[in-house]
Order: C-alpha cells, then sequence, then structure tokens
C-alpha cells in the first residue's frame, strides 16, 4: 500500500441561483512564449533526422535526454504536471527519446509510479518516438544522484542502504548495490552534477551498466574540468562545490565514460544527448548509449568523431599512429574546437564557420600506452557540444 497521502476528504458547494454570464473581451496575447523554439531549431532537426553513417550498416542520429522533472518530483514545483513534461517533449522539443521524469517516481509512492510508467507506454509511438522507463535516484555526496534507465515497464524503485562517510576508503555499498540492481534488470546509469554535493568523488564505477555521465546540465552547469565553457567553480557553484568530482578526473581514473546532456529543473531547448543507433527503439537507445556512441551537446549540433573504421565511444588498439576525423555541423559559426587528450588540449581550429571538417594525427602517441581523445566544440554564440572519448592503445614502434 502507498505509505503516503492515504487520507480521502469530501466536501459539498451549495450553489445558488445561476446569474447570466459577465460578457468578456479577449485580448491580444503579447510577447513570445516561454521556452519557446529557437529560430532555425526545426532546420537544424531536420538536419540531424537526416543524417546516416557511411557505414554497411549506416547509424542516424536521435535526440533525447534522461533528466526531466515535473511536479511530481518534492523539488518539481516550477516544473508543471507530469503532462507538461510530455507535452515539452513531444511537441516542443521535438525529441526522438526521453527518459522522464522523477525521484524514484516520485517519492516511492504506488499511484505516481503506476502514472509516470503508464504514460511512458502511452506516449510511445513506434518508429518515431522511443521514452524510456525511468527515474531519478538520488544519494548525497560523496556517492551522488544517478539517472536510472530501462527499457521495460514494471521495474520498481531501488531502496537505499546507509550513506558512506566522505573520508571512508573503498566503495560504497549503495552504490554497488545499485550496479546489482542494474545488471539484475538490463538497466544502465549516469551520474549528474558530478561536482556539486548532489554528485560523487568517482570512488565507483562500473562500465557494463555505468557507461555515459551527465557532463552538462541545463538547469546549472559544466562538469568536465576546471575552466570549462558554462563550468563549474568554487565561486559560482550551483548546489555546493565538490571538486573531486569533476568528470576530466573519472577519465583520469581510467573509467570509460561518454558524455550526455540533459535538463532537470526548469530548462528547455539547451540540453541534448544525441545517440548514434540502427533504429529507434527502446533497445536501440539503451545499446546506443551503452556502447558511448552519444555526444553532449547544448543546441541541435551534429558531430562526428572517428578514426578509421571506429566512432566516439570505442576502446581499441592499432599498430598506427591514431588519425582522426572531426566533422561538425553547428547551428552558428564554430568559434573553436578543439581536440582534448589525456586531460590536455592537443589541437585547437578556430573555424569561424557553421561546418567544420578537419583530420588530426597524434604523432606523440606513445607505445603500450592507453589514451583518452575528446571533442569539444564551442560556437560563437555560446552553444557548445561535448563529443565522447575513444579510448586507444597504440602498439607501434617509435
Amino acid at each position: 500500500m502507498d505509505p503516503f497521502n492515504n487520507d480521502l476528504y469530501a466536501n459539498e458547494i451549495q450553489l445558488g441561483a445561476a446569474t447570466q454570464a459577465v460578457a468578456v473581451k479577449p485580448s491580444a496575447a503579447s510577447g513570445s512564449a516561454a521556452g519557446a523554439a529557437k529560430p532555425g531549431e526545426a532546420q537544424a532537426i531536420q538536419i540531424l533526422r537526416g543524417y546516416r553513417t557511411a557505414d554497411a550498416a549506416p547509424l542516424r542520429i536521435v535526440r533525447g535526454e534522461f533528466h526531466r522533472h515535473s511536479e511530481i518530483s518534492m523539488d518539481g514545483g516550477q516544473d508543471g504536471s507530469i503532462y507538461d513534461q510530455w507535452r515539452y517533449i513531444i511537441d516542443a522539443g521535438g525529441l526522438d527519446w526521453v527518459g522522464c521524469c522523477d525521484h524514484d517516481n516520485g517519492g516511492g509512492r504506488e499511484y505516481t509510479w503506476w502514472l509516470t510508467q503508464k504514460l511512458t507506454d502511452i506516449y510511445y509511438m513506434p518508429g518515431y518516438f522511443s521514452p524510456m522507463f525511468n527515474y531519478e535516484r538520488s544519494v548525497a555526496y560523496p556517492e551522488g544522484h544517478r539517472n536510472v534507465i530501462f527499457t521495460e515497464r514494471g521495474i520498481r524503485p531501488l531502496p537505499r542502504l546507509p550513506k558512506v562517510n566522505e573520508d571512508a576508503p573503498g566503495n560504497a555499498p549503495d552504490t554497488q548495490m545499485l550496479y546489482a540492481y542494474l545488471k539484475f534488470f538490463g538497466g544502465i546509469v549516469a551520474s549528474h552534477t558530478s561536482a556539486t554535493n548532489m554528485g560523487t568523488d568517482w570512488r565507483d564505477n562500473d562500465p557494463q551498466v555505468e557507461p555515459v555521465v551527465e557532463i552538462y546540465q541545463g538547469d546549472r552547469q559544466n562538469y568536465e574540468m576546471p575552466d570549462g565553457p558554462r563550468g563549474i567553480s568554487g565561486g559560482d557553484a550551483i548546489g555546493g562545490w565538490r571538486p573531486k568530482g569533476l568528470v576530466n578526473l573519472a577519465l583520469e581514473k581510467g573509467y570509460v565514460l561518454g558524455f550526455e546532456a540533459s535538463s532537470d529543473h526548469v530548462s528547455t531547448h539547451i540540453s541534448y544527448t544525441s545517440i548514434l543507433v540502427k533504429e529507434l527503439t527502446r533497445d536501440g537507445v539503451i545499446d546506443g548509449l551503452r556502447k558511448r556512441h552519444v555526444y553532449g551537446a547544448t543546441d541541435n549540433i551534429l558531430a562526428e568523431f572517428r578514426s578509421g573504421g571506429h566512432m566516439m565511444g570505442d576502446v581499441f588498439t592499432t599498430a598506427s599512429r591514431p588519425v582522426f576525423q572531426v566533422r561538425l555541423t553547428g547551428t552558428a559559426a564554430f568559434a573553436k574546437v578543439y581536440v582534448v587528450k589525456d586531460n590536455r588540449y592537443v589541437y585547437t581550429a578556430e573555424p569561424k564557420t557553421a561546418n567544420v571538417s578537419f583530420s588530426w594525427t597524434d604523432n606523440t602517441v606513445a607505445a603500450g600506452k592507453r589514451s583518452y581523445y575528446y571533442v569539444r566544440g564551442e560556437q560563437e554564440d555560446g552553444e557548445i557540444v561535448w563529443v565522447s572519448p575513444m579510448w586507444i592503445t597504440y602498439t607501434g614502434g617509435r
């Protein structure tokens, strides 16, 4: 039984005799609607939907996210009803997939869990829109808030074990329990706002079930690295400042994490997780996330990042010096495009155009060492794309 809000109340309203309605002259609406789509958004979405890779089995891009809230959450009072979230997701945002929406599907309440599950199936449109079964599981630092995603209906939110102290060594038992639960039910998870009081010190990771991280959040900031664009710092942190949670530190520890961007609260049209998939299905979405064939962006930006027959998210070895191909199609001109290797900028372009294409060879690669490489593009209008890394071990000679 639902442990919350079980009391029922009834009231009676006595109405007087009906009176004639007062005539009201409607006034014209003024200004633009809050959260309205940007100019050119529909065209940018069509470019993304029309894209196909040149592989023998072509992949396509599907746009979405898995961190939206509604008033069902205890902190979702400004977000509107759960139905408003679906209106944004399908109509205003034009997303192809989504994880919606709330903390434990409403704090563990039976009805809101059922409602969220039911709506996820009601709004499923095969071949057009593939909503996932999702909830946020919130545990304070140093363990971290994580967004859970499944392809199948009927899985209950996982209860909590006691939180570990910050100075406690080793893994967090609750997080390890979460990983076991995900393996049992075939789900995955992503940490969010990792460098805040909602974040993690990266004491735990399991690449089988935690393949991606929310590198940017529309409601807050970028958690990529110190001094990153729209980045968090001690002076302006929203939600607390926990520098051990920056994503570059997870990558330095050897974690294999792709990049995604999601909204959380309030924000619209500025947080997108684009996944390369064989087909737009629930299985296709989670397969693309598992493979880290994904990138996060603040606008509808097209991104390709390849090395030979490999692409963003892949882990591989090569006897040849790695050559990278980068292609970006922006919604405005790119001011700068960076290639980052092992937490260092190793190549910078200043294209001043919305269409970017270049190759870069790493001639300093060391034999036997695994390195990660990723791309960040920054448009002149401030919009950003973070393309998931590739992890490459060079086996050739000097």
